[in-house]
């Protein structure tokens, strides 16, 4: 189990996020922070914002989950 917290960046101009990729984990669990967006999935070619939702997660399967050819698959996202 890994726990992340990213604060706040106060030059967040000068950031350049992370690289796509899927989770190498089973699972990512994670708690949006309201003020500040910034998870997105690519569907269909294109780059898609997920809205955080208050008092809601959001559940990645990661590659060790991943199934080709079935409903479970690993979340391509930056």
């Amino acid at each position: 189990m890994a726990v992340n917290y990213y604060p706040a960046c106060p030059e967040p101009e000068l950031t350049y996020g992370l690289p796509a990729h899927t989770d190498p984990n089973a699972l990512t669990i994670l708690l949006q922070d309201l003020q500040v967006s910034g998870l997105q999935v690519l569907k269909d070619g294109k780059w898609l914002a997920i809205k955080p939702h208050p008092d809601a997660f959001v559940v990645n399967i990661g590659d060790q989950i991943h199934l080709d050819g079935a409903l479970l698959l690993a979340i391509f996202h930056p």
